[in-house]
């Protein structure tokens, strides 16, 4: 047992380089804190408010300006969640056509709180299938905070 084998030293030749190429995998794909990462900021919670936000955004992704490997984060819980009610689409087809497009392409995560959902009597049936739900809105975007996003 003291003494090791031609084909032990080769056993653990390659045991140390798989350990060794599975630390440069994780080095290589561990996430990087320096990148920006937005969320998005909403004060008057209003259609118009989220149009805005959203054509800035489709603008500097268009021009691949958006600085973010992660989309922007859109946390909704106000009243403007209405203007995604599928009962309300013909009257906001341009902004739920941007949501979707610009959710199709990563660049925002839409996120509605399930408490005003359930406060203002809406289901998930109630909601176009690109957006997902959070429990309680200003709690996520604390989260969000906390884990390093930056207002845009």
């Amino acid at each position: 047992m003291d003494r090791l084998f031609p084909s032990d030293r080769v056993l653990l030749s390659l045991a140390l380089v798989f350990v060794m190429t599975g630390a440069c995998a994780q080095t290589l794909h561990a996430p990087n804190h320096h990148t920006p990462r937005y969320i998005g900021q909403i004060q008057a919670h209003t259609p118009a408010e989220i149009q805005s936000i959203l054509q800035r955004l489709d603008t500097l992704h268009n021009n691949s300006e958006f600085p973010s490997s992660q989309p922007l984060a859109l946390v909704l819980h106000g009243d403007e969640v209405n203007a995604f009610l599928r009962k309300n689409y013909s009257a906001n087809r341009e902004l739920v056509d941007l949501a979707a497009r610009l959710d199709a392409f990563d660049a925002v995560d839409i996120q509605i709180c399930e408490t005003w959902m359930r406060d203002s009597s809406v289901s998930i049936e109630d909601l176009p299938a690109f957006v997902d739900t959070v429990p309680y809105g200003p709690a996520r975007e604390q989260e969000l905070l906390e884990d390093g996003f930056e207002y845009f």
